[in-house]
């Protein structure tokens, strides 16, 4: 995947448009979010295949179970990882939160990730491994 080359001006609007949409299994979870930013930025969705098979935490599960987690869907989309303080903006990184491991996107200093009720923000210092996109 190439980023467009727009895509800073992609990233932010996109960052904007997804503001205050609520946490959905399937539609708005922490993985793709990660992909619809990685489109916004590329034109490219690494997430189609796995758009419409699952729509509820367990379906989720299923998915992660069988992909190593976030951290072997972001490994199989993006390739082997990087050292977290590599990672720029637009770049998929790892993040902790109160329900588990989760993907954002950098924004710089900060880490974009999906919340429960739209964007949440959090320092760049919390990422525990990166994916360079």
């Amino acid at each position: 995947m190439q980023r467009l080359e727009d895509w800073p001006t992609r990233l932010a609007e996109f960052i904007e448009a997804r503001h205050e949409r609520a946490f959905s299994w399937g539609g708005s979870d922490c993985c793709l979010f990660v992909c619809d930013a990685i489109e916004a930025m590329t034109g490219t969705d690494p997430g189609s295949r796995w758009r419409g098979i699952y729509s509820s935490e367990k379906g989720a599960r299923r998915v992660l179970r069988d992909n190593d987690g976030v951290a072997g869907i972001a490994t199989l989309v993006l390739g082997l990882p990087v050292p977290p303080a590599l990672a720029g903006r637009g770049d998929v990184v790892l993040i902790d939160t109160p329900h588990g491991e989760a993907l954002g996107i950098c924004l710089g200093a900060q880490v974009a990730a999906q919340g429960p009720d739209g964007i949440a923000f959090m320092a760049i210092g919390s990422a525990k491994a990166a994916w360079k996109t």
